[in-house]
C-alpha cells in the first residue's frame, strides 16, 4: 500500500483515510487500487468489525475523480478492459463493478463530497457529516454522468424525485439540506464529527460480527428482489446464525443479563 489511503485498526474498528488534501483527496488510479487493497484486507480480517472512512483534512472527505488523471487513463483503456472492470470488478475505490463487502462502513464526511465521492459515500452503510460538508453530482457538467453507483444506489437513498434533480441539475448542496432528505444519517460540528462515527461504530461493534454481517448482506441482497427472494435469503442466514457459538454467548447474556463476549463463531 501506498501514501495516498492510510489504514489502522484500533479495537474492532478500522479507520481508512483518503490522504490527499491538496487535491480535497480527488481519486487516481493508485489511490483506487489502495482503497481495493485495504477493502480486501479488511474482508479478510474478521477482527474488524465495522470501518470509518474519511478524508485528511478539514476541507474535504472526497471530490471525485482526478480529472488529470484518471478520466485521460479511462479513455486509454481499451472499451474491453474498461467493461471488464465494470461488469466483473472491482471497479474504482470498490464503488463499481458489483463489488461486495459486508463489513458496515460509516462514512464520516468532512467537507467536499462532490461527483465520485458523493458516490463513495454512497457506498458506505451509514453517513455522518460535519455541518460544513458541502454535496454534489457535478459530473453532468463536465459531459458526464454518474458512472460509479451513482445513478444506481441514490435514489435507493433519497428517492427517486430528488435522486434525479441532483444529478440532472449538477447543483451543489449544503449538509442541512443532505440531512433533510435523508442523505446524511447525522450532522454534527467539524469536532464532533469522528467522535459521532466512533459512537455509532462502537454501538454496531459491540453487537454479534456474524449477525452484524448476515444482516447487511440480507439487507443489500434484497434490493431489487420480490419480497419472498428477500425473506428466503433472510431466513437461511438467520437459521445460519441459530447454530452459532455466539448466539449461545448472546442468550445466555440476555438470561442473566450481563454483556455478552462473542467470538465470531
Amino acid at each position: 500500500m501506498g501514501d495516498n489511503v492510510l489504514y489502522e485498526k484500533r479495537d474492532k474498528i478500522g479507520y481508512v483515510t483518503l490522504n490527499r488534501p491538496k487535491v480535497h483527496n480527488c481519486i487516481d488510479v493508485e489511490t483506487s487500487e489502495e482503497v481495493i487493497a485495504i477493502w480486501e484486507e479488511i474482508k479478510r480480517d474478521p477482527d474488524v468489525q465495522v470501518v470509518i472512512l474519511t478524508g485528511a483534512g478539514d476541507e474535504a472527505f472526497c471530490s471525485g475523480a482526478d480529472l488529470k488523471k484518471l478520466i485521460p487513463y479511462i479513455r486509454e483503456q481499451s472499451e474491453e478492459d474498461n467493461r471488464r472492470r465494470a461488469f466483473q470488478g472491482p471497479g474504482w475505490c470498490g464503488i463499481s463493478g458489483g463489488y461486495k463487502i459486508y463489513t458496515p462502513i460509516i462514512a464520516a464526511i468532512n467537507g467536499y463530497c462532490i461527483a465520485g465521492g458523493h458516490e463513495l459515500a454512497e457506498f458506505c452503510d451509514i453517513r455522518v457529516a460535519a455541518d460544513h460538508s458541502v454535496f454534489g453530482h457535478q459530473e453532468i457538467k463536465w459531459g458526464l454522468m454518474p458512472g460509479d453507483g451513482g445513478c444506481s444506489r441514490l435514489w435507493r437513498i433519497v428517492g427517486l424525485g430528488r435522486a434525479l434533480e441532483i444529478i440532472l441539475t449538477g447543483r451543489l448542496y449544503d449538509a442541512q439540506e443532505a440531512y433533510r432528505i435523508g442523505f446524511v444519517n447525522h450532522l454534527v460540528p467539524l469536532k464532533d464529527l469522528m467522535g459521532k462515527a466512533e459512537e455509532i461504530a462502537g454501538a454496531i461493534a459491540d453487537n454479534g460480527p456474524l449477525a452484524v454481517r448476515a444482516a447487511k448482506e440480507a439487507v443489500l441482497n434484497s434490493v431489487g428482489k420480490p419480497l419472498d427472494e428477500g425473506i428466503k435469503f433472510e431466513t437461511d442466514a438467520f437459521s445460519y446464525l441459530c447454530r452459532s457459538e455466539d448466539w449461545m454467548t448472546g442468550q445466555q447474556a440476555f438470561l442473566t443479563k450481563t454483556k455478552a463476549e462473542f467470538k465470531g463463531r
